[in-house]
């Protein structure tokens, strides 16, 4: 029986592990990112809520039409 696997075997089984090394790191660099956007995101729907609350304010609780600026009617069935 052999001590050890062959050059060849193990020349392959390195390139998996390597595969699966860089898979595995790439897995976490895009879930970093992910994290990052998601944060952009709660952050960006903060300030429009905010920014919200102040149309309110100034004009009370109207629908807005976000292609033309004009004040639609809620009561649309």
């Amino acid at each position: 029986m052999a001590k050890k696997v062959t050059k060849n075997e193990l020349e392959q089984i390195q390139d998996f592990a390597k595969k699966i090394n860089n898979a595995t790191s790439r897995i976490g660099q895009l879930e970093m990112e992910k994290h990052a956007v998601m944060h952009a995101l709660h952050d960006v729907q903060g300030d429009f809520s905010v920014f919200q609350n102040e149309l309110k304010e100034k004009y009370g609780d109207v629908k807005i039409n976000m292609q033309t600026g004009k004040f639609e009617s809620k009561l649309e069935v």
